[in-house]
């Protein structure tokens, strides 16, 4: 995932098996990162799967929610993910670079 805060972006890599994304600081075991006050401290969960470039993304019960390419995900619901899609936790946005 790449975050476009400066000139050449800022990326996470997603490691195959669970991802969990949340905000920086707040819990430990995350994977994922993000220094935004709207996203939740275990926002989301990113699944890599063994098939190569499947990821599944699943909101976790966050407080702002998760969308992807501006549809919301209910708590719990999973969704698979393409290379460019949008994802937004809270009101932070990232794109999906699946190589």
């Amino acid at each position: 995932m790449s975050y476009e805060t400066e000139q050449l972006g800022h990326f996470w890599p997603i490691f195959q098996g669970q991802n969990y994304v949340g905000r920086q600081g707040a819990v430990q075991g995350l994977d994922i990162e993000i220094a935004h006050p709207t996203t939740s401290s275990r926002h989301a969960l990113l699944v890599a799967a063994a098939r190569p470039g499947r990821v599944l993304l699943e909101d976790t019960g966050s407080t702002n929610g998760t969308a992807v390419a501006d549809v919301p995900l209910n708590p719990g619901e999973k969704r698979e993910l393409q290379d460019g899609d949008r994802i937004r936790f809270g009101l932070f946005s990232v794109i999906v670079k699946i190589v």
